[in-house]
């Protein structure tokens, strides 16, 4: 499988980058939040994903059943909207698109099996990485650096649901190495860029309690992670609720990103920015 999104060194040393970039008073507000709901739609397939596994193992499925509702019907209604908007080198990707969540929103509509659950998987699998072809697609139609500052916040949104999915779907029985590795991958990739955006403290002041309100809910979420193969039914709640509540936070701050870049001034690097 395809490599998603950006690669650690290279988020790394963008956030770093990114403390003495000059801010581009050119960047759309239209093509940053192009770029943020473009990405979101990595979050929702995985989401939705998780919100099918949480049926199959009764976890909260009421609230289950709400989410995977709302996933599918975000997923829809913002795969519209960027069809709107985008331009023609883009579409074919937002068609397949298209045709991806349809089969995801038929699959996930019958009762949860072993079966379904894997076609679910591989379905939304798909789907992050269309979603992450979309994504790049917006970030070439503006200004270079901002847009992928938001796509990396906004990144943050689908890791933690990743991580929650995998793990989820890995305890219905279907116990593959595959989905073990990947949620313990998705979670380290998130720690790994949530620490990288220390270093843009100094640029984006007002993302620090996100982070750190992101950091607390890691423990709990790490502690279940780290008793995958032998857990306890509480720790199954508590995956889905913390991801949600990560969830919310990057929400959040790739919100709050996407505001302040869109309305800077283009002023020179403050002397205090800090550089590696």
């Amino acid at each position: 499988m395809k490599r998603i999104g950006i690669s650690l060194l290279f988020m790394v040393a963008l956030v770093v980058c990114l403390t003495w970039l000059l801010p581009a008073t050119a960047q759309s507000i239209v093509t940053l939040n192009s770029v943020s709901a473009a990405g979101k739609q990595r979050m929702l397939s995985q989401r939705a994903l998780k919100a099918y596994a949480q049926l199959a193992l009764n976890i909260a499925p009421d609230k289950a059943t709400n989410i995977l509702a709302a996933s599918l019907g975000e997923l829809k209604s913002s795969n519209a909207t960027l069809r709107a908007m985008a331009k023609e080198s883009n579409q074919a990707a937002l068609q397949a698109q298209t045709a991806l969540i349809d089969k995801l929103a038929a699959v996930t509509a019958t009762p949860p099996s072993a079966a379904s659950l894997q076609q679910a998987a591989q379905i939304s699998e798909d789907l992050l990485d269309n979603a992450e072809t979309v994504t790049q697609g917006f970030i070439k139609s503006g200004a270079e650096a901002p847009a992928a500052m938001v796509n990396l916040a906004a990144r943050q949104r689908m890791l933690s649901q990743r991580a929650a999915g995998a793990y989820l779907v890995y305890q219905t029985a279907a116990k593959s190495p595959e989905l073990k590795a990947r949620a313990l991958k998705a979670a380290g990739d998130f720690k790994a860029a949530i620490s990288a955006f220390d270093d843009a403290k100094t640029e984006f002041p007002q993302i620090a309690e996100r982070i750190e309100m992101a950091r607390m809910q890691m423990v709990f979420f790490d502690n279940a992670l780290g008793n995958m193969d032998n857990p306890m039914k509480e720790q199954f709640t508590t995956i889905a609720t913390t991801s949600e509540r990560i969830l919310s936070e990057m929400d959040s701050m790739t919100a709050e990103m996407v505001k302040q870049l869109a309305s800077r001034n283009a002023v020179p690097p403050t002397a205090s920015a800090k550089k590696k």
